[in-house]
Formats: C-alpha cells, sequence, structure tokens
C-alpha cells in the first residue's frame, strides 16, 4: 500500500477541503456500525498525525493498513492502543458475512487477539478467513 504525502496546500482552507473531501470519500456508502468505525479510525489517524513530532526531520510511524482486499473481503486494520492492533473483515459486496463462533451474521467481524503491529492485524484477520471463522 502506498501512501503519498502532499505538504505544499495552497493555503489553509485549500488543505481543510482536501481533508474533507477525503473524509467524505472514506464514508461513502458506509453506515451502521461499519460507519462508526470508520469514523472512529479517522479520528484515531488525526491523533496520530496531531501527536507526530513536528519538523522535517520528524521520525516517521507506521500507517494505519485499511482496504485490504483478501479473497471476497475487504480487511481494515486499526491500532487499540499503543502496540495492540486489531483488524475488521467485511464482504467485499457489502453482504454480510457468517461468524463461525459464536454463531452470528453480522456486516462485519473483529479479530479477537490485540496483534503488535497492523501487518500482523491483517494477518491474523486472513487466517480467520482461511480457517473459515469468517464465511
Amino acid at each position: 500500500m502506498a501512501v503519498q504525502v502532499d505538504l505544499d496546500f495552497a493555503s489553509e482552507d485549500r488543505a481543510r477541503a482536501q481533508i474533507g473531501a477525503a473524509v467524505s470519500f472514506l464514508l461513502r456508502d458506509v453506515s451502521g456500525v461499519a460507519r462508526e468505525h470508520a469514523v472512529e479510525m479517522i479520528v484515531e489517524m488525526v491523533r496520530d498525525v496531531a501527536s507526530r513530532p513536528a519538523g522535517p526531520d520528524a521520525p516517521s510511524i507506521q500507517p494505519l493498513m485499511s482496504g485490504i482486499a483478501y479473497r471476497d473481503f475487504v480487511i481494515d486494520a486499526y491500532r487499540r492502543d499503543v502496540d495492540r492492533w486489531r483488524a475488521t473483515i467485511r464482504r467485499s459486496n457489502g453482504k454480510k458475512i457468517r461468524i463461525a463462533s459464536p454463531p452470528s451474521v453480522r456486516d462485519e467481524a473483529t479479530t479477537t487477539a490485540d496483534a503488535i503491529n497492523a501487518e500482523k492485524a491483517i494477518e491474523f484477520a486472513r487466517r480467520a478467513i482461511d480457517m473459515g471463522e469468517v464465511l
């Protein structure tokens, strides 16, 4: 997943407009619990950026991983706390998914174990799909 950062905005208003457009894009076609989760991810991204040291020599932090396509699913990783990542799994076509344990039908499923980074959370989600825990 490539991330391009453009720090050359024409004005503060232009930067705000681009942020608004990005948020609208991320929330398109999302409703219910999935929308609440998407809003939480956006807020977390803003907090992460706001907590970074300012300046060109500031160290980079691990980016969030979202929209990872795997089989017929989309996986989104998010950080719950420092070194505690989880992933949500949803169908790419928007249909509900079946969860094996406990048996239920939902819009999305969340991995139950914390991972140390986003990549591991994605790996946990893929494993759940491969093992048939999410159908």
